[in-house]
């Protein structure tokens, strides 16, 4: 018997040595003293020594159901429901084999110990974590996001993600609805501050009822909890903004809100030109495959040919970036019925970028390097807008149907006008993309500790490219009059759909998910470089046949192993050449979770992949005005293997938290490239070699000192990677790097006018290939100074300063905040980049490729503007 073959014997005597216990099933409804359904009960079976032998939660309607083994359970037992706001109470039971017990609670009569209770900034029931946010801000967040930064057990990453207690979240949620989805950020960067009163982390949750049941899940999300006053009223602001004297600088902004029982609502307007990009706001796909919840497969295809724009990750967008950006969104919720809501979103983004640049690329791969440079002069227009709706329909307590439809238009226009040493090029490129999913979703409840999911999805992605170059490079190269126009034409479309049934059973201490799915995908690329040889044409066809079987067996309710094995049979079919290719993909979790010494996750997982479509052409085509790339056929699945560790514990209400994560990649089969670099191209084909592997360790530990009002950050992240490189050689050789970047942040909580929030960074850059050391080192200060200097006026003052090699760029801003008492209206004037720095120097090190970037920075504006708050 094989290994594979033990392994799946091993899983399938799991599955049906535990699936004959004796079980008790104990279901009923939870209800207030008004007969009001309470959603969130705790829902406890204890036993004779109180120690919890079951557990589950509540649905929307108040209803519950949990079972237990009777193995092992002597006499009496004990149901204990309790909830916010509701005094708990305790039940004693005869376990017999069903057993039906409705529950009333009755509020909860508050002390003063418990208005005290009340009036705490984080206070922590269940898995709910609900945080003051007045207790945390200084009157200068101007929008949710800004809150978030602030406050214990949260953080939002550089491209606007929010991560709570250590785990990207599933939602952001108003008021317990769900209005954005994955597009959230149109929600964090936009509502206004000022209407938030508190926010609550949700751990283990689960937006399914049905899967809520189960209890299985281990997603976090955010629940924003919004001001007295605010609910069954219009509410929003208005802001005009403009640059003072000469600076063309402004924004206009519109924000609604409307929160009623039956239908919840947000619009979004806004315009501006400080840098930020509206389509950066919206999430490009989604691909979820869930061991225990709902999955979700969105495919999207990839453009051909790429313009760079040279944007830096070094400094905010407002210093930075060249652009103007339009907003329109509207999302809504509605509850036609109890058990009939309809949730959808509409938006139309736009931006407008301007950049110049210039630069210096040096190819470290000989005695000789080679370099060039490059003056860019880049234009992009990028429209996105789609339309969004889901539908939620919860018939009965045993089935739930969603349906989620998705339609997006994405063209984009980009042009570049560069000098490549000492010739002028010209470049534009015009892209239409259009996308659309649908994901069907039906849940039903067998049993007690059986439910059964359909997923049934269907999409599309298509994207059009036409590219016009200018280059007497190309042209002397490929043999053309001096003055040509180099046309290159692209497409890439993909058309799938597919079915998964997946069985989910709970039993004692067993969470067992079996699953089978089927998908067809047609995908098809084509280029052709015009007046030229160059053409690729790849149809790419793939019939997938995929169990996925997953054991979580519990040991108690703070440790658990889970062990998940993926069989894939799929029918690879690529121009003439028909594969049938098996695949396996087993892994293995330990974890560890709320102890007193925090959480611990060990993981281990095997992973087999097939190249894309990209990736299979046989000809060469233009990626950009300098590189050719080319494909290869398949040879054999590419392989890599992943083993990782965490640790982290969050103790939110003392502002206490330790978050660790050590990664370790280990590629067996990877598609690499051969590169032949020359003074004015580069030339890549693909060919399938051995791997390299890397480290990952990230820590962070954040820390409250009460007596001197300081909360404190610190945090690591450290790279180290060795790929096999073949450059301008016969040989792949390997190349090694290590990154590091230590920083430190602090925020102060004085009760006198002036409060700070400082910090600084250091960043270290290596690579070292073909004995050649290349090493790039950054460091960074800031300082911000938060001065109220009467009850109505607010100055902020950020200082950054930046040491990138022998350069030192500073960077100054002021903000005057007037809120008079009792008015509707604010103001505020933004004096930015006082000392008007105009451009900074940056390098990046890849590998042999060291790249050195002159970019101009915004300069010095006074921005002047009003909200009015209604």
């Amino acid at each position: 018997m094989s290994k594979t073959e033990k392994i799946f014997s091993i899983i399938l005597f799991f599955v049906f040595s535990f699936s004959f216990s004796q079980e008790i099933l104990i279901k009923g409804k939870v209800t207030d003293n008004q007969n009001r359904g309470i959603e969130s009960a705790s829902v406890l079976i204890l036993d004779n020594n109180d120690e919890t032998i079951a557990y589950s939660f509540s649905d929307e309607k108040g209803y519950y159901n949990l079972n237990f083994d009777k193995k092992g359970v002597n006499g009496m037992v004990t149901l204990k429901i309790s909830s916010l706001d509701h005094a708990p109470k305790e039940i004693k039971i005869n376990p017999e084999s069903v057993i039906l017990k409705d529950v009333v609670l009755e509020d909860k009569i508050e002390t003063i110990k418990e208005v005290i209770l009340e009036g705490k900034k984080v206070k922590i029931n269940q898995d709910t974590t609900s945080i003051k946010v007045a207790s945390f801000g200084n009157k200068t967040e101007q929008t949710v996001e800004d809150i978030l930064k602030k406050l214990p057990g949260i953080e939002v990453l550089n491209d606007g993600s929010i991560k709570a207690h250590g785990k990207k979240i599933e939602k952001l949620l108003v008021e317990g609805e769900d209005l954005l989805d994955k597009n959230y950020k149109l929600l964090s960067k936009n509502l206004d501050s000022k209407t938030l009163d508190e926010v609550q982390i949700i751990d283990n949750f689960e937006d399914n009822p049905i899967l809520k049941k189960l209890n299985n899940s281990d997603k976090v999300a955010i629940n924003l909890k919004l001001k007295k006053g605010l609910k069954n009223v219009w509410f929003g602001n208005i802001t005009l903004g403009s640059g003072v004297l000469s600076e063309n600088r402004w924004k206009e902004s519109l924000n609604l809100g409307l929160l009623k029982k039956k239908i919840k609502l947000f619009y979004f307007g806004d315009y501006n030109n400080l840098g930020e990009k509206a389509t950066d706001l919206i999430t490009s796909n989604v691909l979820e495959n869930s061991q225990f919840g709902n999955d979700r497969f969105e495919y999207k295809t990839k453009p051909l040919y790429g313009i760079a724009n040279n944007e830096s990750q070094f400094f905010a967008k407002t210093q930075s970036i060249f652009n103007s950006a339009f907003l329109n969104s509207l999302s809504f919720t509605s509850k036609f019925k109890e058990n009939l809501s309809l949730r959808g979103v509409v938006y139309l983004t736009y931006d407008k970028q301007k950049q110049n640049s210039s630069s210096e690329t040096i190819f470290n791969i000989g005695n000789n390097p080679i370099s060039y440079t490059e003056n860019n002069f880049y234009k992009n227009g990028k429209t996105l807008a789609s339309a969004e709706l889901e539908l939620k329909y919860y018939p009965n307590d045993k089935n739930y149907i969603t349906n989620l439809f998705i339609f997006k238009d994405n063209p984009n226009k980009t042009s570049n006008d560069l000098i490549f040493n000492s010739d002028n090029i010209n470049q534009s490129s015009k892209s239409k993309n259009s996308t659309f999913y649908n994901h069907f979703n039906h849940t039903y409840e067998l049993s007690s500790n059986k439910v059964l999911n359909n997923y049934f999805y269907f999409g599309s992605d298509r994207v059009n490219e036409k590219t016009n170059i200018f280059s007497p490079l190309l042209n002397s190269f490929l043999d053309l009059n001096s003055d040509s126009n180099l046309l290159q034409t692209a497409s890439n479309n993909i058309l799938y759909s597919g079915i998964k049934t997946k069985l989910i059973t709970k039993l004692k201490r067993l969470d067992i998910t079996n699953s089978l799915q089927a998908e067809y995908n047609s995908e098809l690329f084509k280029n052709k470089l015009l007046s030229t040889d160059y053409s690729n044409h790849v149809k790419l066809n793939q019939f997938k046949i995929i169990s996925d079987n997953s054991i979580r067996f519990n040991f108690s309710k703070i440790f658990d192993i889970t062990g998940n094995i993926s069989f894939q049979n799929i029918n690879y079919n690529y121009n003439y050449i028909h594969k049938n290719i098996f695949l396996i993909n087993p892994s293995i979790y330990l974890n560890i979770k709320k102890t007193k010494l925090g959480s611990f996750t060990l993981s281990y997982s095997e992973n087999s992949t097939l190249p894309e479509i990209n990736q299979l052409t046989d000809d060469y085509q233009l990626t950009d005005y300098r590189s050719f790339s080319r494909g290869t056929n398949y040879q054999t699945p590419l392989k890599n293997s992943i083993a990782s560790f965490a640790y982290y514990i969050y103790i939110d209400d003392k502002r206490f938290s330790i978050n660790t994560t050590l990664f370790y990649l280990k590629s067996k089969s990877i598609l690499n490239t051969e590169s032949i670099i020359t003074n004015d191209f580069s030339f890549n084909s693909f060919q399938q070699t051995f791997g390299g592997e890397s480290y990952n360790f990230n820590f962070s530990f954040t820390n409250y000192i009460r007596k001197l009002n300081i909360s404190s950050r610190i945090e690591t992240n450290n790279i180290w990677n060795s790929n096999p490189i073949n450059v301008n050689s016969n040989n792949f050789s390997m190349s090694k790097g290590y990154a590091n970047k230590i920083k430190y942040s602090a925020t102060t909580y004085f009760k006198i006018p002036v409060n700070f929030d400082f910090g600084f960074s250091y960043n270290y850059n290596q690579t070292i290939f073909n004995d050649i050391k290349s090493t790039n080192i950054t460091k960074d200060l800031f300082l911000n100074v938060n001065y109220k200097i009467s009850k109505t006026l607010l100055a902020e003052s950020n200082n950054s300063l930046y040491f990138i090699f022998s350069q030192k760029y500073s960077f100054n801003n002021l903000v005057l905040s007037y809120n008079p008492i009792d008015s509707k209206f604010s103001y505020r004037i933004i004096f930015n980049n006082i000392l008007n720095e105009k451009e900074y120097v940056y390098t990046t090190l890849n590998n042999y490729t060291n790249f050195t970037s002159r970019i101009q920075l915004v300069p010095r504006y006074l921005l002047a503007s009003v909200k009015y708050r209604f």
